[in-house]
């Protein structure tokens, strides 16, 4: 009502016209209008903008607020696009030969990577894999290797299969972590590397954590901000719904007993 005081025109509105006729049918006066009533094309106008307007708030408020998150993105990088790499079949038989096969691969990724390469040392692992696609410690190097290659995806999916053969195993949460690190996932990064250190405590991945932690941190409290605001946008919007509900409820009340009369 404090509107309708400051702008009595209001009340000469179709959208307050079930209001108008309540405050009459109870004896009230409606204050004149200074101006002419708006035309109904004008009315539906300004409907029409209203409601643009509020789906321009709804659309705008969220990158509103992720324009007032400022995180540093240094040493991010694209994502790999390659296809998935080789996992080899869970289904397999193992022989005692292929596993030895594996082994000797194994031994020959470590000369490999110790001269420097990385091309070769992954194709080697991708051949023991395959061998045997059920040792979690091929498959976790193999991303160690990805993640040289700034290959994150690459990395990503090689850990995955790793946890689900070995979720006990820090190694693949480092890697993994490392990845989420070279592609901006600040949340993901400090969680997998947080879990890293705590099944086996790595400097290496510890000093990667306290890197990435503060913007964890930041991308976290200016979600619980904004989830506060909207928590609370959700509120009023309810409170205003309940306020006109009962006002038409008041309305159409009156109008009954006054039929009935």
């Amino acid at each position: 009502m404090k509107i309708c005081k400051q702008d009595p025109s209001v009340l000469h509105t179709e959208e307050m016209r079930f209001l108008r006729e309540w405050m009459e049918s109870i004896g009230g006066k409606i204050p004149p209008t200074a101006h002419k009533t708006k035309s109904e094309d004008t009315i539906k106008e300004e409907k029409t903008d209203s409601k643009k307007a509020e789906e321009n708030i709804k659309t705008d408020e969220p990158s509103s607020e992720e324009r007032d998150l400022e995180i540093d993105n240094e040493s991010v990088i694209e994502p790999d696009i390659d296809a998935p790499q080789e996992m080899g079949d869970e289904n397999v038989e193992i022989t005692k030969e292929m596993m030895d096969q594996a082994n000797d691969k194994k031994v020959a990724v470590i000369d490999a990577l110790n001269d420097g390469e990385l091309k070769s040392p992954l194709d080697l692992f991708t051949d023991a894999i395959k061998l045997n696609p059920r040792l979690a410690s091929l498959s976790a190097e193999r991303a160690r290797v990805f993640i040289k290659l700034q290959k994150p995806n690459a990395a990503i999916r090689d850990c995955d299969r790793t946890i689900e053969i070995n979720p006990d195993s820090a190694q693949p949460y480092k890697w993994r972590g490392k990845a989420h690190r070279l592609l901006g996932r600040w949340e993901e990064a400090a969680h997998d590397l947080a879990l890293a250190c705590k099944l086996d405590y790595d400097e290496d991945a510890s000093a990667v954590l306290k890197e990435v932690q503060p913007r964890a941190q930041k991308i976290a409290e200016h979600q619980r901000k904004y989830e506060r605001k909207r928590e609370e946008r959700e509120i009023k919007e309810r409170l205003e719904r309940v306020g006109v509900k009962k006002a038409r409820e008041e309305h159409e009340r009156a109008q009954k007993e006054e039929e009935a009369r």
